[in-house]
Protein backbone atom coordinates (compact mmCIF):
# COMPACT_ATOMS: atom_id res chain seq x y z
CA UNK A 1 0.00 0.00 0.00
CA UNK A 2 3.00 2.31 0.73
CA UNK A 3 4.25 2.16 -2.77
CA UNK A 4 0.79 2.18 -4.31
CA UNK A 5 0.78 6.17 -2.31
CA UNK A 6 4.25 6.81 -3.19
CA UNK A 7 3.21 6.16 -7.11
CA UNK A 8 0.12 8.05 -6.71
CA UNK A 9 2.15 11.02 -5.24
CA UNK A 10 4.56 10.98 -7.94
CA UNK A 11 1.81 10.42 -10.61
CA UNK A 12 0.24 13.98 -9.11
CA UNK A 13 3.23 15.73 -9.14
CA UNK A 14 3.36 14.81 -13.19
CA UNK A 15 -0.20 14.01 -14.25
CA UNK A 16 -0.77 17.77 -15.77
CA UNK A 17 1.18 15.75 -18.81
CA UNK A 18 -0.59 12.43 -18.51
CA UNK A 19 -3.33 13.35 -20.17
CA UNK A 20 -1.40 13.05 -23.13
CA UNK A 21 -0.76 9.14 -22.69
CA UNK A 22 -4.12 7.80 -24.47
CA UNK A 23 -3.46 10.02 -27.28
CA UNK A 24 -0.28 8.11 -27.36
CA UNK A 25 -1.65 4.93 -27.21
CA UNK A 26 -4.37 5.61 -30.03
CA UNK A 27 -1.75 6.88 -32.52
CA UNK A 28 0.45 3.78 -31.18
CA UNK A 29 -2.32 1.36 -31.92
CA UNK A 30 -3.74 2.98 -35.31
CA UNK A 31 0.16 2.67 -36.83
CA UNK A 32 -0.28 -1.19 -35.94
CA UNK A 33 -3.45 -1.21 -37.42
CA UNK A 34 -2.36 0.29 -40.46
CA UNK A 35 0.69 -1.84 -40.79
CA UNK A 36 -1.05 -4.91 -39.63
CA UNK A 37 -3.47 -4.33 -41.82
CA UNK A 38 -0.98 -4.73 -44.84
CA UNK A 39 0.56 -8.02 -43.64
CA UNK A 40 -2.16 -9.99 -42.30
CA UNK A 41 -5.68 -11.21 -43.38
CA UNK A 42 -8.44 -9.02 -44.07
CA UNK A 43 -10.73 -10.59 -41.59
CA UNK A 44 -8.78 -10.24 -38.34
CA UNK A 45 -9.35 -6.49 -38.63
CA UNK A 46 -12.58 -4.94 -38.20
CA UNK A 47 -13.74 -1.67 -37.92
CA UNK A 48 -16.76 -0.30 -36.75
CA UNK A 49 -18.54 2.69 -35.18
CA UNK A 50 -20.06 5.62 -35.62
CA UNK A 51 -19.98 9.43 -35.83
CA UNK A 52 -22.92 12.09 -34.83
CA UNK A 53 -23.46 15.78 -35.67
CA UNK A 54 -25.80 17.45 -33.61
CA UNK A 55 -27.70 20.88 -33.98
CA UNK A 56 -29.47 22.24 -30.70
CA UNK A 57 -31.42 25.17 -30.85
CA UNK A 58 -33.60 27.04 -28.02
CA UNK A 59 -35.69 30.04 -28.24
CA UNK A 60 -34.68 33.41 -26.43
CA UNK A 61 -36.86 35.14 -24.40
CA UNK A 62 -38.01 38.43 -26.25
CA UNK A 63 -36.71 42.10 -24.83
CA UNK A 64 -38.08 44.97 -25.17
CA UNK A 65 -36.88 48.41 -25.74
CA UNK A 66 -34.95 50.31 -22.66
CA UNK A 67 -33.75 46.16 -22.22
CA UNK A 68 -36.92 45.37 -20.53
CA UNK A 69 -36.75 41.40 -20.69
CA UNK A 70 -40.41 39.70 -20.76
CA UNK A 71 -41.65 36.88 -18.81
CA UNK A 72 -44.43 35.72 -21.11
CA UNK A 73 -43.30 34.06 -24.47
CA UNK A 74 -43.61 35.90 -27.57
CA UNK A 75 -44.13 34.38 -30.99
CA UNK A 76 -41.14 35.92 -32.93
CA UNK A 77 -37.66 35.18 -31.17
CA UNK A 78 -34.17 34.66 -31.36
CA UNK A 79 -32.82 31.63 -31.27
CA UNK A 80 -29.13 30.14 -29.95
CA UNK A 81 -27.77 27.57 -31.14
CA UNK A 82 -25.74 24.55 -29.63
CA UNK A 83 -23.23 22.15 -32.08
CA UNK A 84 -21.80 18.62 -30.91
CA UNK A 85 -20.07 16.44 -32.66
CA UNK A 86 -19.43 12.74 -31.30
CA UNK A 87 -17.29 9.72 -32.53
CA UNK A 88 -17.55 6.23 -31.38
CA UNK A 89 -15.08 3.76 -32.59
CA UNK A 90 -14.05 0.29 -32.04
CA UNK A 91 -11.41 -2.01 -33.64
CA UNK A 92 -10.66 -5.48 -33.23
CA UNK A 93 -8.11 -7.61 -33.95
CA UNK A 94 -8.56 -11.31 -33.42
CA UNK A 95 -10.05 -11.28 -30.30
CA UNK A 96 -8.71 -7.73 -28.62
CA UNK A 97 -10.68 -4.59 -29.22
CA UNK A 98 -9.78 -1.04 -28.67
CA UNK A 99 -12.55 1.46 -28.10
CA UNK A 100 -12.16 5.28 -28.25
CA UNK A 101 -15.50 7.61 -27.78
CA UNK A 102 -14.92 11.22 -27.87
CA UNK A 103 -16.85 14.27 -28.01
CA UNK A 104 -16.65 18.22 -28.90
CA UNK A 105 -18.85 21.17 -28.89
CA UNK A 106 -19.14 24.84 -29.16
CA UNK A 107 -17.03 25.22 -25.92
CA UNK A 108 -14.14 22.78 -27.15
CA UNK A 109 -13.41 19.22 -26.61
CA UNK A 110 -15.20 17.84 -23.84
CA UNK A 111 -13.57 13.79 -23.39
CA UNK A 112 -11.39 11.41 -24.62
CA UNK A 113 -12.31 7.92 -23.37
CA UNK A 114 -9.86 5.32 -24.46
CA UNK A 115 -10.51 1.18 -23.09
CA UNK A 116 -8.49 -1.37 -24.73
CA UNK A 117 -10.10 -5.31 -24.03
CA UNK A 118 -8.08 -8.01 -24.11
CA UNK A 119 -8.60 -11.99 -23.04
CA UNK A 120 -6.10 -13.33 -21.06
CA UNK A 121 -6.34 -17.19 -20.75
CA UNK A 122 -9.52 -17.86 -18.67
CA UNK A 123 -9.80 -14.42 -17.73
CA UNK A 124 -11.53 -11.36 -19.71
CA UNK A 125 -9.79 -7.69 -18.88
CA UNK A 126 -10.78 -4.10 -19.68
CA UNK A 127 -8.82 -1.01 -19.35
CA UNK A 128 -9.94 2.31 -19.46
CA UNK A 129 -8.41 5.61 -19.40
CA UNK A 130 -10.96 8.86 -19.01
CA UNK A 131 -9.94 12.27 -19.55
CA UNK A 132 -12.13 15.19 -19.50
CA UNK A 133 -11.99 18.94 -19.75
CA UNK A 134 -14.22 20.18 -16.52
CA UNK A 135 -17.62 21.87 -16.51
CA UNK A 136 -20.63 22.84 -14.71
CA UNK A 137 -24.03 23.48 -14.45
CA UNK A 138 -25.42 27.40 -14.35
CA UNK A 139 -27.74 29.57 -15.22
CA UNK A 140 -27.67 32.45 -17.56
CA UNK A 141 -29.35 35.54 -17.92
CA UNK A 142 -32.00 34.58 -19.69
CA UNK A 143 -32.88 31.54 -16.88
CA UNK A 144 -32.06 28.56 -19.69
CA UNK A 145 -29.55 25.76 -18.15
CA UNK A 146 -26.49 25.75 -19.73
CA UNK A 147 -23.02 23.95 -19.15
CA UNK A 148 -19.31 26.27 -19.41
CA UNK A 149 -16.34 25.21 -18.88
CA UNK A 150 -14.20 25.81 -15.74
CA UNK A 151 -10.94 27.55 -16.56
CA UNK A 152 -8.43 27.11 -17.46
CA UNK A 153 -10.36 24.56 -19.26
CA UNK A 154 -7.59 22.06 -19.96
CA UNK A 155 -8.19 18.18 -20.87
CA UNK A 156 -7.60 16.83 -17.91
CA UNK A 157 -6.89 12.59 -16.63
CA UNK A 158 -9.66 11.93 -14.48
CA UNK A 159 -9.66 8.00 -13.95
CA UNK A 160 -8.46 4.53 -15.03
CA UNK A 161 -11.03 1.44 -14.44
CA UNK A 162 -9.37 -1.93 -14.53
CA UNK A 163 -11.80 -5.04 -15.21
CA UNK A 164 -10.96 -8.26 -14.61
CA UNK A 165 -13.50 -10.87 -14.95
CA UNK A 166 -13.86 -14.79 -15.40
CA UNK A 167 -15.46 -18.03 -14.29
CA UNK A 168 -14.24 -20.91 -12.11
CA UNK A 169 -16.09 -23.79 -12.34
CA UNK A 170 -19.71 -22.75 -10.49
CA UNK A 171 -17.93 -19.73 -9.41
CA UNK A 172 -18.39 -16.12 -11.64
CA UNK A 173 -16.32 -13.29 -10.75
CA UNK A 174 -15.88 -9.51 -11.66
CA UNK A 175 -13.56 -7.07 -10.35
CA UNK A 176 -13.51 -3.31 -10.87
CA UNK A 177 -10.47 -1.83 -9.71
CA UNK A 178 -10.41 2.89 -10.28
CA UNK A 179 -7.85 5.11 -9.43
CA UNK A 180 -10.07 7.98 -9.85
CA UNK A 181 -9.68 12.35 -9.25
CA UNK A 182 -12.35 12.47 -6.17
CA UNK A 183 -12.43 16.13 -6.64
CA UNK A 184 -13.55 16.29 -10.48
CA UNK A 185 -16.37 18.70 -11.15
CA UNK A 186 -19.64 17.32 -11.96
CA UNK A 187 -21.24 18.44 -15.22
CA UNK A 188 -24.56 18.66 -14.06
CA UNK A 189 -24.33 20.53 -11.01
CA UNK A 190 -22.85 23.73 -9.63
CA UNK A 191 -19.45 24.00 -8.57
CA UNK A 192 -18.19 26.86 -6.80
CA UNK A 193 -14.70 27.75 -6.99
CA UNK A 194 -13.64 29.37 -10.43
CA UNK A 195 -10.89 27.42 -11.45
CA UNK A 196 -10.03 23.71 -11.54
CA UNK A 197 -6.23 22.85 -12.36
CA UNK A 198 -4.66 19.79 -12.22
CA UNK A 199 -2.08 20.60 -9.44
CA UNK A 200 -3.93 22.28 -7.06
CA UNK A 201 -7.25 20.85 -7.19
CA UNK A 202 -7.11 17.52 -8.43
CA UNK A 203 -7.38 14.49 -5.32
CA UNK A 204 -7.35 10.94 -6.94
CA UNK A 205 -8.49 8.09 -4.29
CA UNK A 206 -8.32 4.39 -4.99
CA UNK A 207 -11.28 2.08 -4.44
CA UNK A 208 -12.38 -1.51 -5.70
CA UNK A 209 -15.32 -3.62 -5.78
CA UNK A 210 -15.44 -7.72 -6.23
CA UNK A 211 -18.60 -9.41 -7.10
CA UNK A 212 -18.92 -13.23 -6.98
CA UNK A 213 -21.56 -14.93 -8.09
CA UNK A 214 -22.69 -19.03 -7.48
CA UNK A 215 -25.56 -21.14 -7.33
CA UNK A 216 -25.20 -22.98 -4.33
CA UNK A 217 -28.57 -24.95 -5.43
CA UNK A 218 -30.35 -25.05 -9.01
CA UNK A 219 -32.15 -22.21 -9.20
CA UNK A 220 -30.68 -20.40 -6.42
CA UNK A 221 -28.10 -17.76 -6.69
CA UNK A 222 -25.87 -16.32 -4.19
CA UNK A 223 -24.20 -13.33 -4.48
CA UNK A 224 -21.66 -11.43 -2.92
CA UNK A 225 -20.37 -7.68 -3.69
CA UNK A 226 -17.43 -6.26 -1.59
CA UNK A 227 -16.70 -2.97 -1.69
CA UNK A 228 -13.45 -1.76 -0.94
CA UNK A 229 -13.50 2.91 -0.72
CA UNK A 230 -16.12 2.07 -3.31
CA UNK A 231 -19.26 1.93 -3.94
CA UNK A 232 -21.91 1.63 -7.04
CA UNK A 233 -22.55 5.39 -7.75
CA UNK A 234 -21.13 6.95 -10.91
CA UNK A 235 -19.04 10.06 -10.72
CA UNK A 236 -19.10 11.25 -14.52
CA UNK A 237 -17.97 13.88 -17.28
CA UNK A 238 -19.86 15.81 -19.68
CA UNK A 239 -21.80 13.33 -21.53
CA UNK A 240 -20.02 10.00 -20.10
CA UNK A 241 -20.33 7.40 -17.57
CA UNK A 242 -20.40 4.06 -15.81
CA UNK A 243 -21.53 2.19 -12.49
CA UNK A 244 -18.70 2.46 -10.00
CA UNK A 245 -17.17 5.36 -7.83
CA UNK A 246 -14.31 5.70 -4.98
CA UNK A 247 -15.20 6.97 -2.01
CA UNK A 248 -14.02 10.58 -1.86
CA UNK A 249 -13.76 10.26 1.90
CA UNK A 250 -11.01 7.43 2.43
CA UNK A 251 -8.10 5.72 0.38
CA UNK A 252 -6.64 2.34 0.31
CA UNK A 253 -3.78 4.13 1.67
CA UNK A 254 -4.98 6.14 4.36
CA UNK A 255 -8.49 4.62 6.54
CA UNK A 256 -9.44 1.57 4.52
CA UNK A 257 -13.47 0.98 4.56
CA UNK A 258 -15.21 -1.62 3.49
CA UNK A 259 -18.80 -3.34 3.30
CA UNK A 260 -20.48 -6.50 2.00
CA UNK A 261 -23.89 -7.30 0.89
CA UNK A 262 -24.64 -11.25 0.28
CA UNK A 263 -27.80 -11.78 -1.80
CA UNK A 264 -29.97 -14.95 -1.69
CA UNK A 265 -32.50 -15.47 -4.96
CA UNK A 266 -34.51 -17.81 -5.88
CA UNK A 267 -35.69 -19.39 -2.88
CA UNK A 268 -39.19 -20.89 -2.83
CA UNK A 269 -41.24 -22.08 0.23
CA UNK A 270 -44.74 -23.31 -0.68
CA UNK A 271 -44.81 -22.11 -4.20
CA UNK A 272 -43.63 -18.60 -2.92
CA UNK A 273 -40.41 -17.09 -4.00
CA UNK A 274 -38.36 -14.78 -1.65
CA UNK A 275 -34.83 -13.70 -1.13
CA UNK A 276 -32.53 -12.26 1.87
CA UNK A 277 -29.83 -9.72 1.82
CA UNK A 278 -27.20 -9.25 4.14
CA UNK A 279 -25.37 -6.24 4.71
CA UNK A 280 -21.97 -5.91 6.44
CA UNK A 281 -20.84 -2.17 7.02
CA UNK A 282 -18.61 -1.87 9.92
CA UNK A 283 -18.00 1.83 9.28
CA UNK A 284 -22.23 2.62 9.93
CA UNK A 285 -24.11 2.77 13.01
CA UNK A 286 -26.02 -0.47 11.61
CA UNK A 287 -23.14 -2.90 11.40
CA UNK A 288 -25.25 -5.45 10.14
CA UNK A 289 -28.51 -5.14 7.97
CA UNK A 290 -31.08 -7.68 7.00
CA UNK A 291 -33.93 -7.60 5.23
CA UNK A 292 -35.90 -9.68 2.40
CA UNK A 293 -38.89 -9.85 0.46
CA UNK A 294 -41.15 -11.97 -1.11
CA UNK A 295 -43.72 -12.08 -4.02
CA UNK A 296 -47.26 -14.45 -5.02
CA UNK A 297 -48.83 -14.66 -8.13
CA UNK A 298 -50.77 -17.24 -8.39
CA UNK A 299 -53.78 -15.20 -9.15
CA UNK A 300 -53.71 -15.22 -12.85
CA UNK A 301 -51.83 -11.73 -13.81
CA UNK A 302 -51.80 -10.73 -10.50
CA UNK A 303 -48.59 -10.62 -8.44
CA UNK A 304 -48.95 -9.18 -4.68
CA UNK A 305 -44.76 -8.36 -3.26
CA UNK A 306 -43.91 -7.24 -0.24
CA UNK A 307 -40.18 -6.20 1.53
CA UNK A 308 -38.98 -6.18 5.13
CA UNK A 309 -35.92 -5.74 7.64
CA UNK A 310 -34.81 -8.05 10.59
CA UNK A 311 -32.12 -5.77 11.45
CA UNK A 312 -33.56 -3.82 12.56
CA UNK A 313 -36.97 -5.24 12.40
CA UNK A 314 -39.12 -3.32 9.82
CA UNK A 315 -42.06 -3.81 7.44
CA UNK A 316 -41.15 -2.19 4.08
CA UNK A 317 -44.40 -1.69 2.98
CA UNK A 318 -46.35 -4.02 -0.05
CA UNK A 319 -46.85 -3.66 -3.51
CA UNK A 320 -49.28 -5.35 -6.59
CA UNK A 321 -48.84 -5.66 -10.07
CA UNK A 322 -51.65 -6.42 -12.71
CA UNK A 323 -50.58 -7.49 -16.31
CA UNK A 324 -53.26 -8.31 -18.91
CA UNK A 325 -52.64 -9.63 -22.29
CA UNK A 326 -48.96 -7.92 -22.58
CA UNK A 327 -50.70 -4.78 -23.28
CA UNK A 328 -52.35 -3.15 -19.92
CA UNK A 329 -50.04 -3.48 -16.80
CA UNK A 330 -50.76 -1.36 -13.42
CA UNK A 331 -48.80 -1.40 -10.25
CA UNK A 332 -49.87 -0.15 -6.57
CA UNK A 333 -47.87 0.67 -3.87
CA UNK A 334 -49.42 -0.25 -0.31
CA UNK A 335 -47.67 0.70 3.31
CA UNK A 336 -46.66 -1.86 5.73
CA UNK A 337 -50.52 -1.24 7.30
CA UNK A 338 -51.64 -1.92 4.12
CA UNK A 339 -52.82 2.20 3.32
CA UNK A 340 -53.00 3.01 -0.48
CA UNK A 341 -49.59 4.80 -1.21
CA UNK A 342 -49.49 5.23 -4.98
CA UNK A 343 -50.36 3.52 -8.40
CA UNK A 344 -49.60 3.73 -11.98
CA UNK A 345 -51.30 2.36 -15.27
CA UNK A 346 -49.92 1.88 -18.30
CA UNK A 347 -50.95 0.73 -21.50
CA UNK A 348 -49.55 0.05 -25.13
CA UNK A 349 -51.47 -1.52 -28.24
CA UNK A 350 -50.62 -1.92 -32.04
CA UNK A 351 -52.28 0.49 -34.86
CA UNK A 352 -52.71 -0.41 -37.98
CA UNK A 353 -51.91 2.31 -40.23
CA UNK A 354 -52.25 0.51 -43.22
CA UNK A 355 -48.67 -0.09 -44.37
CA UNK A 356 -47.21 1.39 -41.73
CA UNK A 357 -46.60 -0.02 -37.81
CA UNK A 358 -47.80 1.94 -35.30
CA UNK A 359 -48.22 1.79 -31.37
CA UNK A 360 -50.27 3.57 -28.81
CA UNK A 361 -48.56 4.26 -25.64
CA UNK A 362 -50.61 5.72 -22.41
CA UNK A 363 -49.24 5.83 -18.68
CA UNK A 364 -51.13 7.66 -15.94
CA UNK A 365 -49.62 7.73 -11.96
CA UNK A 366 -52.18 8.23 -9.17
CA UNK A 367 -51.38 9.66 -5.75
CA UNK A 368 -52.66 8.85 -1.77
CA UNK A 369 -55.41 11.05 -2.69
CA UNK A 370 -56.41 9.17 -5.64
CA UNK A 371 -55.95 11.83 -7.92
CA UNK A 372 -53.84 11.84 -10.99
CA UNK A 373 -50.47 13.17 -10.93
CA UNK A 374 -49.08 12.80 -14.07
CA UNK A 375 -50.61 11.36 -17.56
CA UNK A 376 -48.83 10.89 -20.89
CA UNK A 377 -49.94 9.59 -24.11
CA UNK A 378 -47.76 8.72 -27.57
CA UNK A 379 -48.12 7.63 -30.94
CA UNK A 380 -45.54 6.23 -32.76
CA UNK A 381 -45.30 4.60 -36.67
CA UNK A 382 -42.69 3.53 -38.38
CA UNK A 383 -42.11 2.14 -41.89
CA UNK A 384 -38.64 0.98 -43.76
CA UNK A 385 -36.48 3.80 -43.61
CA UNK A 386 -39.04 6.49 -41.97
CA UNK A 387 -40.11 6.25 -38.47
CA UNK A 388 -41.94 9.06 -36.26
CA UNK A 389 -43.74 9.76 -33.16
CA UNK A 390 -45.68 12.08 -31.05
CA UNK A 391 -45.98 12.62 -27.16
CA UNK A 392 -47.94 14.76 -25.08
CA UNK A 393 -47.57 14.85 -21.35
CA UNK A 394 -49.68 16.11 -18.86
CA UNK A 395 -48.68 16.94 -15.18
CA UNK A 396 -49.71 18.71 -11.88
CA UNK A 397 -49.27 22.15 -11.11
CA UNK A 398 -50.37 24.14 -8.85
CA UNK A 399 -53.06 21.60 -7.88
CA UNK A 400 -54.61 21.21 -11.53
CA UNK A 401 -53.37 19.08 -14.47
CA UNK A 402 -51.67 21.10 -17.41
CA UNK A 403 -50.38 20.35 -20.50
CA UNK A 404 -46.27 19.87 -19.64
CA UNK A 405 -44.97 18.96 -22.60
CA UNK A 406 -45.57 18.38 -26.24
CA UNK A 407 -42.55 16.44 -28.34
CA UNK A 408 -42.72 15.04 -31.91
CA UNK A 409 -39.57 13.19 -33.73
CA UNK A 410 -38.81 12.12 -37.53
CA UNK A 411 -36.33 9.83 -38.24
CA UNK A 412 -34.96 8.63 -42.26
CA UNK A 413 -32.31 6.11 -42.29
CA UNK A 414 -30.26 5.89 -45.17
CA UNK A 415 -27.61 3.40 -44.74
CA UNK A 416 -25.39 4.30 -43.57
CA UNK A 417 -26.56 7.85 -42.92
CA UNK A 418 -29.35 8.44 -40.54
CA UNK A 419 -31.10 11.68 -39.77
CA UNK A 420 -33.45 12.32 -36.98
CA UNK A 421 -35.53 15.85 -35.80
CA UNK A 422 -36.93 16.52 -32.89
CA UNK A 423 -38.96 19.41 -31.60
CA UNK A 424 -39.84 19.67 -27.61
CA UNK A 425 -43.33 22.21 -26.91
CA UNK A 426 -43.95 22.98 -23.08
CA UNK A 427 -46.54 24.99 -21.35
CA UNK A 428 -44.52 28.69 -22.02
CA UNK A 429 -43.76 27.19 -26.47
CA UNK A 430 -40.90 25.99 -27.95
CA UNK A 431 -38.34 24.67 -25.12
CA UNK A 432 -36.03 22.97 -27.61
CA UNK A 433 -35.01 21.65 -31.32
CA UNK A 434 -32.46 18.88 -32.34
CA UNK A 435 -31.43 17.69 -35.61
CA UNK A 436 -28.88 15.10 -35.33
CA UNK A 437 -26.86 13.56 -38.51
CA UNK A 438 -24.87 10.20 -37.99
CA UNK A 439 -22.88 7.63 -40.20
CA UNK A 440 -22.37 4.38 -38.97
CA UNK A 441 -19.27 2.51 -40.34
Amino acid sequence: MRRLGDWIHRYRMNRRHLWGFPLTVLVSILTMLAFGGQIAHAELLNVSGQYSLATIVMPVPATLQGGIQLDTPAEMTLLKFGIESELDFVATIWDAAFHLNSAINIAGLERVIVDVSIPLGPFKTKLEVWNAVPFETVTDVSHFTNWVVIPPGDLMYVKTRLEVSGEFDAFTFHNLMMIEDVTFPNPYADFGPLTYTAVQSQSFHVGDILTITCEPYPGVTLRSVTNICADGGSRPVKGYSASGRVDAESTMCDELSWNQTLTLTGLEYCGIPFWFSLKVNPCSDDILRLSGGGSFSKWGGLELSGSFSLFPLAIGGYSMSFSWCDKVSARVSLSNHFEFLSASVRCRIDIPFGAMKGTFTSAATFASDLEATSISLGVSASQGTFSGGLNVGISQQADTLRLSSVSTNFSMTFTPVRISFSVVFGRTGLRQATVNVGVTF
